[in-house]
């Protein structure tokens, strides 16, 4: 029988999540990261290959349970509620988990795929955005009558790129969301998605 582990995945995860958000990514070492969460070195390096493994772990985990809500939210009914409801879920995770959304703000997927050696989580990042592209597509049909290039940008402004700008200057500062922020998002994505309104 596999004994117990006494560091969890996420408590280690959850602690180099810390270390970037309040040192920056270069602070961010295994020696810190083993500090922080208590952890010992061998552990880490047990699970992970390198640091920069550790860190595009911790940063899909952050996209996967971002993602959830948003892909959820686009199984409404109805396509305009659909889409706002996915874009208020960018910002009710960002209110819900502002560790997670700044940590989202911070890292691009981009430099993580540059720093990876391991083909399994570089495939992964990689691929990391198709159910989203694939529900935006979906929804700008829905809308729109059509999946044209027009269409999906149309939509990926309205329930992505609006709310994550929104969202994404409050995350960087460390402040939190403004009450007044979310109502006001919501009438740019419906008037972003050419809904008149209720």
């Amino acid at each position: 029988m596999a004994r117990p582990q006494l560091h969890s995945q996420d408590a280690i995860l959850d602690a180099a999540r810390t270390l970037v958000l309040e040192r920056g990514a270069r602070s961010a070492t295994i020696n810190a990261i083993a500090a922080a969460s208590g952890a010992p070195k061998g552990s880490l390096y047990h699970r992970f290959a390198s640091l920069d493994e550790l860190l595009a772990v911790t940063w899909i985990r952050a996209v996967r349970r971002s993602q959830a809500a948003f892909l959820e939210a686009l199984g409404e009914p109805e396509a305009i509620r659909a889409g706002v409801r996915a874009a208020l879920s960018i910002h009710d995770f960002a209110e819900r988990e502002p560790a997670d959304a700044r940590l989202l703000a911070a890292l691009r997927r981009e430099d993580l795929i540059e720093s990876v050696d391991a083909p399994r989580l570089v495939d992964e990042l990689a691929a990391i955005n198709r159910p989203l592209e694939r529900g935006i597509r979906d929804l700008a049909r829905r809308l729109y009558g059509s999946a044209k290039h027009d269409a999906v940008e149309r939509t990926a402004c309205a329930v992505i790129d609006l709310p994550i700008g929104a969202t994404r200057r409050h995350l960087i500062a460390g402040a939190p969301l403004p009450p007044t922020l979310r109502p006001q998002l919501e009438a740019a994505v419906r008037a972003a998605l050419g809904d008149p309104g209720d």
